[in-house]
């Protein structure tokens, strides 16, 4: 009498639910469906390609962080040469006053002017941005000073329109990163849910084979044992 060989198809099951089991017990631990190319070549490459549109979208909206960070050094200097110009117009109004010191007037519209030159320098590129106001003539330097504050309000206005621009770019950037983001966690995150599912049904498969295995050992030896 020959015995049926369903020994090694036994064993074949036991070992492939074992390596089922630590499959899934990896995407559980690790959190990701895709640990290696194997388990799914097509997801992993549409996964890496996601993972560099966001790291691009991160370095852009980086960058424009840098560059509103730089905008806001600039609008704070635009500030100062306002701060400074509204004092020097209300100083060459009171020299017009014959009770004010124009000596004194003129020694700190000097200092201003200077203050003034300096900054506009470094935010504008602009030597000798505004010449020197003169106590003695104040309508000459309130005219120089309305034209300086209207090209400073022109400079800030473009430069709190740059800055609006690159709030709209940063939010794009950001919109796309978490969209790429969203995609990819569907293609690569772990589906606790369902892998916990998968895992509870496969170690019940694995002792139903264990089971199968150690009765197809103990009949095929009681079988052998009757033609001894």
């Amino acid at each position: 009498m020959k015995l049926p060989n369903t020994q090694s198809s036994l064993l074949s099951n036991f070992q492939t639910q074992q390596e089922k089991r630590q499959e899934q017990i990896e995407k559980l631990s690790t959190g990701l469906k895709i640990n290696k190319a194997s388990d799914d070549p097509a997801g992993l490459q549409i996964a890496n390609r996601l993972t560099s549109s966001i790291n691009e979208s991160d370095i852009r909206a980086r960058n424009a962080r840098d560059e509103q960070g730089q905008l806001n050094i600039e609008a704070g200097q635009y500030a100062s040469i306002t701060d400074n110009l509204v004092r020097a117009r209300e100083l060459t109004i009171l020299a017009g006053n014959p009770i004010y010191d124009k000596q004194a007037i003129q020694s700190e519209l000097d200092q201003l002017t200077e203050e003034i030159n300096v900054v506009a320098q470094e935010v504008l590129g602009q030597d000798n941005f505004m010449s020197g106001l003169d106590a003695s003539d104040p309508n000459a330097s309130l005219t120089a000073i309305d034209d300086a504050g209207a090209s400073i309000s022109d400079s800030a206005g473009t430069n709190g329109a740059q800055y609006n621009a690159l709030d709209s770019r940063i939010n794009n950037y950001q919109v796309s990163s978490i969209n790429n983001s969203a995609a990819r966690s569907r293609i690569q995150d772990t589906d606790y849910a369902q892998s916990s599912a998968d895992l509870l049904k496969t170690e019940l498969q694995l002792k139903i084979a264990v089971i199968l295995k150690k009765d197809e050992e103990e009949r095929k030896g009681l079988l052998f044992n009757q033609f001894i």
